[in-house]
Order: structure tokens, then sequence, then C-alpha cells
């Protein structure tokens, strides 16, 4: 499996739309393109490839075999950190976690949608008062009962109060 993070979008404090360029404009996330053949939108800004966990391969045999609860084995949120350590399949938990404004470490993603065969699209939102004052490196996608299923780190979002980014992770099986 393998997989990438990109912004998609991002709203102002007012909920106005900011175009990414004005967010690369503004020194809030890299100037990456999204490499050729994920399905990417001429305006997505890539944050990188992703690691996956031994806890993801575990859970994707749960899922086939049906184990009960379901809901504690599927991706239904994420998490934002500092951390910079390498990706690592061993991991178990973000390297240095950020809390979000509700003071919990993890927070429901949006949604997840299949845009082509083997691909899986999970999107999420930074909210406005989310990680504010922080350098995001590190993020996590996390099954309902909280076990780390990916990793990613990257140069980093620059988080304020001034903007609320949306992210796409692209899993591909």
């Amino acid at each position: 499996m393998e997989g990438i993070v990109s912004v998609v979008g991002a709203v102002d404090a007012a909920g106005n739309k900011l175009a990414t360029q004005t967010l690369v404009d503004r020194g809030l996330v890299p100037s990456v393109a999204v490499p050729a053949g994920w399905g990417a939108m001429r305006d997505e800004i890539c944050l990188g490839l992703n690691n996956y966990t031994l806890n993801l391969r575990q859970f994707n045999a749960y899922l086939f075999g049906y184990r009960a609860p379901v809901s504690d084995y599927v991706c239904a949120n994420f998490g934002l950190g500092t951390g910079t350590n390498a990706p690592n399949v061993t991991d178990v938990a973000l390297e240095s976690p950020i809390n979000f404004y509700n003071n919990g470490p993890l927070a429901p993603i949006n949604y997840i949608d299949f845009p082509e065969p083997f691909v899986a699209r999970v999107s999420f939102t930074i909210g406005i008062n989310d990680a504010n004052g922080f350098l995001i490196t590190e993020y996590g996608l996390f099954s309902g009962n909280g076990v780390l299923l990916a990793r990613k780190t990257s140069a980093g979002l620059n988080k304020d109060s001034s903007w609320s980014p949306t992210l796409l992770w692209r899993v591909r099986f």
C-alpha cells in the first residue's frame, strides 16, 4: 500500500475560501506539486508520501473477516503533531501529538470516498481553532478505537487562527 497527503483547500477566519497559491505565498504550506498518477486536482499542494503501520495490515485482515465491532477497525479519526522522525511500520502513536481545541488528541475525519479502483480518499479539516501557533509536521490516521493506521511527516503547515485547511489523504491498495 502507498499513499499521499495533500492540501486541497482552506478557508479564512471569516469562512472565505483561500486559493492554495495564497497559502504558499503566505508561507503557510510548502510549494510541492502532487506526483503524477494520483488523480490530483490542479491546485493541490502535496505534503508527501506516507507510511502505513503494521496495525493497518492487521485491521484489513479483521475487516476481511468481519471482526466485530467493525467500527473499531475502520478509519474514523485523524491526529496532528510536531514530530519529525521518519514514519516506521512499527509506529503505534504520533511522536509529538497536538491536542485539538476540544482538548483531545483525535478529531473525526470528514469522509472517505473511492475515486478510482483500489484507492480510498480520506478528507479531514483542521479547524480554525485547532493547532494554532504550531508548525504541524506530523499527521496520523486512526481507527474508531484509536489505533494508529498511517503516519506522515512533512516540512509542515504553519497553522494560526487565520485559516482552516482541508487535506486529502489518498490510500492506494
